[in-house]
C-alpha cells in the first residue's frame, strides 16, 4: 500500500514538472510566433513530448498526450491565437510525434542489436520525415480554415519543430537508456574554457558584428566548439549543453543579440537561428555517437585483452629467443621459467635436459631447423620437468627470425 502511494506521488510530481516545463517552453516558443502565418518560429516543446513518449510505454501516453494538448490550446490562446488555429496546432503536434514514439519503442524492443550510429540515424531520419509531413499538414489545415499562407509557413514550422525535438528528445532517452556518463576532470575543464566562449558569441550586441566575415567566423567557430563537445563530452552532458546552447541562441536572437540579429531581422533571424541549431544538433549527434560507438569498441578490446591476459596467465607462458650458433636461450620474463630461474635454462642444453628423454630429439630437431615460414609458427608437444619433480604438458611453438635467430614461447597445456 506504501508503495503504491508513493509510486503515485512520484508519477503525480512528475506530472506538474512536465506541465510547468512545458508551460515554460511553449511561452518562450510563442514570443517568436509568425505574424502572418500565426505559427511559431520556435517549438521546444515537441522535444519535451516526444522525450517522454519515447521513454514511456505506450499504455501510459493518454495521459502524457492529452495534458500537452491542452497545455498547447491554452498557452495560444493567451498569446492571443485564434481559438481554431489553437486547436490546429495542438492537433497536429501528438499526430506526428506520437507515430515517431511508437516506431521508436518498436524499434528497441524488437531491434535489439541497433548500433548507436543507427539509433541516431532512425531518430534524425524520424524527426526530419515527421517535421516536413506535420508541416505539410499544417500549411494544408490553415488553408482549410481560410488563413492565406507561403511556403515560408511549411519550412518555419518544419524547422522549429524539427529543432525542438532534437534539442530536447535526446536528453531523456539518453537518460533512460542508462548510456550517460558525468564529466571526468579533464572534460571539465574543456567545459571552463568553451562553454563561456560559445556563449560570448551569441551574447555579443548586433551593432559589433555588422561585418559578414566576422559574423560567419563566429557562427563556424561556435560550430567547431560544438563538435569539438560532442567528440569530447559523454552523451548525456552533451544532452544538456544542446538544451542550453538552443535556448540561450534562441532568446539571444529573440531579443537582438549575436550574429543572427546583426544579418537578418524579425522572425527571419530566429528562423536562421533554428536552421543552424538544427545543423548543430544533428552533426554533433553523428559525430558523438560515432566516437562513442568507437569507445566502446575500445572497451570492448581491452576487456578482451584482460580476459586473454587471465587465460594466458593460467597457462604462464615463456617467451624465449634462440640465438644461432651459440644456442643460447633469452628468456622473457626473466624471473622464472615455471618456477625455474632462468640460469637453469641458460642455453639448449640446459632446455634439453629438462625435457622428457623420449620428447628431446623432436625438440632439438625443431629448434634447430624450424620452419622456413615465418607466417605459420612450428609446434610441438612435450613434457617438461619442474621443480615439483613431475613431468608436465608443455606446448611448444616457434617463429624464425631473419636476423635474430628463433622465437619461440613455451605454454602449460594445463594449468596445475
Amino acid at each position: 500500500m506504501d508503495a503504491g502511494r508513493t509510486s503515485l506521488r512520484y508519477g503525480l510530481l512528475h506530472w506538474l514538472i512536465f506541465i510547468a516545463l512545458y508551460f515554460l517552453l511553449a511561452t518562450i516558443s510563442l514570443e517568436t510566433r509568425d505574424p502572418w502565418s500565426l505559427s511559431s518560429t520556435v517549438w521546444l516543446p515537441a522535444g519535451l513530448l516526444l522525450g517522454i513518449l519515447c521513454t514511456r510505454q505506450p499504455a501510459q501516453w493518454p495521459m502524457w498526450v492529452i495534458s500537452a494538448g491542452v497545455m498547447h490550446f491554452s498557452v495560444s490562446v493567451l498569446h492571443d491565437r485564434p481559438v481554431d488555429i489553437a486547436l490546429a496546432f495542438a492537433l497536429v503536434d501528438p499526430l506526428i510525434l506520437c507515430p515517431l514514439a511508437l516506431i521508436w519503442n518498436s524499434v528497441h524492443r524488437y531491434a535489439t542489436d541497433l548500433s548507436y550510429r543507427g539509433e541516431t540515424l532512425l531518430l534524425l531520419g524520424g524527426v526530419y520525415l515527421g517535421s516536413a509531413v506535420g508541416g505539410l499538414i499544417s500549411d494544408l489545415l490553415l488553408k482549410a480554415l481560410g488563413y492565406p499562407t507561403v511556403v515560408s509557413h511549411f519550412v518555419s514550422w518544419s524547422i522549429s519543430n524539427a529543432t525542438g525535438c532534437l534539442a530536447i528528445a535526446p536528453l531523456f532517452i539518453i537518460h533512460r537508456l542508462n548510456r550517460g556518463r558525468w564529466l571526468n576532470r579533464q572534460q571539465g575543464y574543456t567545459a571552463v574554457w568553451v562553454l563561456p566562449l560559445v556563449a560570448a558569441i551569441f551574447c555579443l550586441p548586433a551593432p559589433l558584428l555588422q561585418h559578414p566575415l566576422l559574423n560567419h567566423a563566429l557562427l563556424y567557430m561556435a560550430l567547431a566548439l560544438s563538435l569539438l563537445l560532442a567528440a569530447l563530452w559523454p552523451l548525456l552532458p552533451l544532452a544538456l549543453y544542446f538544451i542550453l546552447l538552443t535556448l540561450l541562441v534562441s532568446l539571444a536572437t529573440l531579443y537582438g543579440y549575436g550574429p543572427f540579429s546583426a544579418a537578418l531581422a524579425g522572425t527571419q533571424a530566429v528562423e536562421a537561428s533554428q536552421l543552424y541549431l538544427l545543423a548543430v544538433i544533428s552533426l554533433g549527434l553523428l559525430v558523438a555517437t560515432r566516437e562513442q560507438q568507437h569507445r566502446a569498441r575500445n572497451q570492448q578490446h581491452q576487456q578482451r585483452l584482460q580476459l586473454l591476459g587471465y587465460l594466458l596467465q593460467a597457462r604462464q607462458p615463456a617467451f624465449f629467443c634462440l640465438t644461432p650458433g651459440a644456442e643460447s636461450l633469452d628468456w622473457q620474463p626473466h624471473e622464472a621459467i615455471f618456477g625455474m630461474p632462468p640460469r637453469q635454462l641458460a642455453n639448449l642444453t640446459l632446455l634439453l635436459a629438462h625435457v622428457h628423454p623420449d620428447d628431446r630429439e623432436p625438440l632439438a630437431s625443431l629448434l634447430r631447423h624450424p620452419a622456413a615460414s615465418a607466417q605459420q609458427p612450428s609446434c610441438c608437444a612435450l613434457r617438461l620437468l619442474l621443480p615439483d619433480a613431475v613431468y608436465h604438458q608443455v606446448e611448444c611453438r616457434l617463429l624464425p627470425h631473419p636476423h635474430h635467430g628463433v622465437n619461440g614461447v613455451l605454454a602449460l597445456v594445463t594449468a596445475h
